[in-house]
């Protein structure tokens, strides 16, 4: 498969990609198994599981329209020449690529520039037609000064805010650490298995969630006979009480993941019903599409979420085989967030999210010998939703005007662009959070 040849190509996507998954924050797990639904609670300190799901509840009744940002990475460094492309440099752009030039890109109305041809596709004309009715803002040549290329220190660098070789807490962590409550996990949530380093805080609670609405006591990899026997010996631990310190332990933590069971039943699958089920149809065999579903119920609960995590699935690390790697993984990612734009919508709820959609960094202008591109700084990102500003957001590199190492040159910084979701949408100061943000300076990105 395209992905496993992409591995192969580049070792540094691979160890990357396995320390995000292996990155759990096992330390500082409250609940890292009993609970079926694969919700998994992250905290600095023991949190009576009953305040915490009505501290959710509380929150969420007292800023039912608090804004949300989600937070959304396409993994391997997504190409912006590809992606949106310079219809008036596109001499130029073939010159440069030859037969890894993009074919029949969709013209953007009132612009200079196309749109994949893959990214039509979803409800509503899917992300080009989000575009047409002004709810994307692209922000191309995005990156930073004098990038280093390599996937593991840049997606660090995007996950802190921080241009840093040292090990510190995520960007949005240390918002929720700053302006997020001490007992509600639930307003910062990574949508599947393992926590985003973007979500890591130092004291604020977080939580991950792969399918809430499966809620329902379990044991990891048991099952049948041996399973119903097992979750009624945890049932029978946690209405012991025990003197020994390690059986104390042990009941305490059965009974909390007894307590979260039960309180997320609301949320639970029947065979009759799904109180999380989407009001629209997403694309079948989407991995991307299968987590921003889950996101999408639980933002419609009151649960207080301020900020959420998605890591899509796809191998944009295109060293070979661009065009149709860009066809398959692209289109795959641009339906999913297409109909997680419409769900949003149907649900009533998409003026108070915000999606922010980005990549590690770009690739160089010129093709390889493998037919497809290799890391250059320059990328593309992009925010969504009502409330986003629609239109080219920054300006696109020039491609007569390359840097030293002929690649793209960098129009804005990432974290100018963190600062300015920080606030102009979630309206707190972007220095609490940002080290130097105001040389960074701003961007436009919301609706007035």
């Amino acid at each position: 498969m395209p992905r496993l040849r992409a591995h192969r190509a580049c070792q540094d996507f691979h160890r990357a990609g396995e320390a995000a998954r292996n990155d759990v924050l096992t330390r500082r797990q409250l609940l890292r198994w009993g609970i079926g639904a694969g919700v998994t609670v992250y905290a600095g300190r023991t949190l009576p599981t009953g305040h915490m799901l009505d501290a959710a509840a509380a929150e969420a009744a007292a800023a039912p329209d608090a804004p949300v940002l989600v937070s959304v990475f396409l993994p391997g460094g997504l190409d912006l020449l590809d992606t949106l492309v310079p219809l008036d440099q596109e001499g130029v752009l073939r010159d440069l690529r030859g037969a890894v030039a993009p074919a029949a890109p969709l013209a953007l109305k009132g612009t200079s520039l196309g749109l994949h041809p893959s990214l039509a596709r979803g409800p509503g004309g899917g992300l080009r037609g989000l575009f047409d009715r002004g709810q994307i803002g692209f922000l191309p040549g995005i990156d930073y000064a004098n990038p280093n290329l390599s996937h593991f220190a840049s997606r660090a660098f995007w996950e802190t805010g921080m241009v840093s070789q040292q090990s510190v807490s995520g960007w949005l962590g240390r918002w929720l650490d700053r302006h997020g409550s001490g007992d509600n996990p639930l307003q910062g949530l990574s949508a599947g298995y393992g926590l985003s380093p973007t979500l890591r805080a130092v004291k604020a609670p977080v939580a991950s969630v792969s399918d809430a609405g499966d809620a329902q006591l379990a044991m990891w990899s048991v099952w049948g006979d041996w399973g119903d026997a097992a979750v009624k010996a945890y049932a029978a631990l946690s209405e012991s009480t025990p003197h020994a310190a390690g059986p104390a332990a042990a009941a305490r933590a059965a009974r909390l993941a007894h307590t979260v069971s039960d309180r997320l039943a609301p949320l639970r699958k029947t065979k009759d019903a799904d109180p999380l089920a989407a009001p629209v149809t997403y694309p079948e065999g989407n991995d991307t599409a299968d987590r921003l579903k889950v996101l999408a119920g639980l933002l419609a609960q009151p649960l207080g979420i301020r900020v959420a995590t998605v890591d899509a699935d796809g191998a944009f690390d295109t060293h070979e085989g661009q065009a149709q790697t860009l066809d398959r993984d692209l289109g795959a990612a641009g339906e999913a967030l297409a109909t997680f734009q419409s769900d949003l919508e149907a649900r009533g709820i998409a003026d108070r999210v915000l999606t922010f959609v980005w990549s590690e960094f770009g690739r160089r202008p010129t093709a390889n010998r493998s037919g497809g591109t290799d890391h250059g700084p320059g990328g593309v990102a992009w925010v969504q939703g009502p409330r986003a500003l629609g239109g080219i957001l920054t300006e696109y590199p020039s491609l007569t005007d390359l840097d030293r190492e002929k690649n793209l040159k960098v129009t804005v910084d990432f974290r100018r662009v963190y600062g300015s979701l920080l606030g102009q949408w979630l309206g707190t100061d972007p220095a609490e959070v940002i080290p130097g943000a105001a040389q960074f300076g701003q961007v436009a990105l919301v609706r007035g």
